[in-house]
C-alpha cells in the first residue's frame, strides 16, 4: 500500500514540480503515462494572498491529471494560512495534498529568504508547516529540501526533524546543497540516512537519469517514493519505463517520441495554453536525435502552438 498521510496512491512515481515546465499539460501527460502524483510549479503563497490573476491561473488543474500536489514557496505562515484557506474555500477539489519548497536556490529564492534559505531557519519551517497543517485537515502536507543552503551547512535532518514534529506527512530530499544547483553528484547516501532517522515517509530524489536508476535508487536507499524531475523533461513516456523497470518487467521503448509531442500540444490546446507555457518542453523533447539542433530552434522561434505542429509535422 502506497500512502502519505491518509492519502492512498496508485503507485511510487512522482513527477517533480518544476518551474515553468510542470504546467497542466506536462502533469496530465505525465499522469497518463504513470505518474502516481505530480506537483504543480512553485507557487507563491504571498502572491496568491495578493490574488495575483497568474498566480491563481496556476490553480487549474484537470480531471485527467489528479492526484495533483500543490507546492508553494514563501516565508511568512500567515500567508501560507491566507493562501491555503482561499483555495481550500475556493478550490477543494483541486489539490489532495501541500507541499512547501525548501529546495530552490536561485539569486532570487535567496533574496526573498524562501525556498532552501528557508533551512537557515528550521523553527520557522516548523511554523509554516503547522499554519499549513492547520488549515487543510486531513489533507497531507509535505516538504521538498536540501541538504543545507551550502557545504559546511548540513542541516537536512535538523530540518527534518523540526518537519515532522509540526506534522509534516512525508519529506522529500535532494541530496545536493543549495549552492550546488545540479552540479556535482546527488549524495544519495543522505537520502538513507534521513530513512533512518524519520518515520514518515521520504521521497527520494536527484540523479535519476534512466528508468533503471529509479531501482537503484530504492535499492539504495530504502525510500518509499521516488519522485523524477529532469529525466521526464520533454519525456513524459520515462514513467512508463520506469514503471516497467520497478515491477521487473520488459523496459518499452520510446518507439515514437514525435506521438508524445504531438499529444503534449493536443492537450495544451484544451486547456488553452500559451506558446510559451509549452515551449520549455518542446525545447526538451528536442534532444539526442539528428537534426534536433534545428528542431530546437524552430521551437524557440514559433509564434504559436500550429507553428509547433507544423515543426512537428517536418520530422519523420
Amino acid at each position: 500500500m502506497h500512502k502519505i498521510g491518509n492519502l492512498k496512491l496508485s503507485g511510487e512515481l512522482f513527477l517533480a514540480p518544476m518551474a515553468d515546465y510542470t504546467n497542466i499539460t506536462f502533469r496530465t501527460l505525465a499522469k497518463e503515462y504513470g505518474a502516481a502524483l505530480v506537483y504543480t510549479e512553485l507557487t507563491s503563497a504571498k502572491a496568491l494572498t495578493m490574488k495575483s490573476k497568474k498566480t491563481v491561473a496556476m490553480l487549474k488543474v484537470s480531471e485527467e491529471e489528479k492526484p495533483v500536489f500543490l507546492q508553494l514557496f514563501g516565508s511568512d505562515p500567515a500567508d501560507f494560512a491566507k493562501a491555503l484557506t482561499m483555495i481550500e474555500k475556493k478550490y477543494p477539489d483541486n489539490f489532495v495534498g501541500y507541499d512547501l519548497n525548501c529546495g530552490c536556490s536561485v539569486p532570487k529564492a535567496q533574496k526573498g529568504k524562501y525556498g532552501c534559505s528557508l533551512m537557515q531557519d528550521p523553527q520557522n519551517v516548523g511554523h509554516i508547516l503547522g499554519a499549513m497543517k492547520k488549515v487543510v485537515g486531513n489533507k497531507p502536507v509535505t516538504i521538498k529540501m536540501r541538504l543545507g543552503v551550502s557545504k559546511g551547512t548540513e542541516n537536512f535532518l535538523e530540518v527534518a526533524r523540526v518537519a515532522q514534529s509540526a506534522g509534516a506527512d512525508a519529506i522529500c530530499l535532494h541530496p545536493r546543497f543549495g549552492t550546488d544547483g545540479y552540479g556535482g553528484k546527488a549524495n544519495w547516501s543522505k537520502i538513507k540516512e534521513l530513512k533512518e532517522n524519520v518515520s514518515i515517509p521520504v521521497i527520494g530524489n536527484g540523479d535519476i537519469k534512466n528508468p533503471g536508476g529509479v531501482v537503484a535508487l530504492k535499492k539504495e536507499t530504502g525510500c518509499d517514493f521516488e519522485m523524477i524531475g529532469r529525466a521526464a523533461m520533454g519525456n513524459a513516456h520515462f514513467f512508463k519505463q520506469a514503471k516497467a523497470a520497478l515491477e521487473g518487467k520488459e523496459v518499452p521503448s520510446r518507439s515514437d517520441p514525435n506521438k508524445e509531442a504531438k499529444e503534449f500540444l493536443k492537450i495544451a490546446k484544451v486547456h488553452s495554453l500559451k506558446p510559451n507555457d509549452v515551449r520549455p518542453y518542446l525545447i526538451a523533447f528536442a534532444k539526442g536525435f539528428s537534426g534536433a539542433s534545428a528542431m530546437r530552434n524552430k521551437f524557440a522561434l514559433s509564434k504559436t502552438i500550429e507553428e509547433m505542429e507544423n515543426v512537428l509535422g517536418e520530422t519523420r
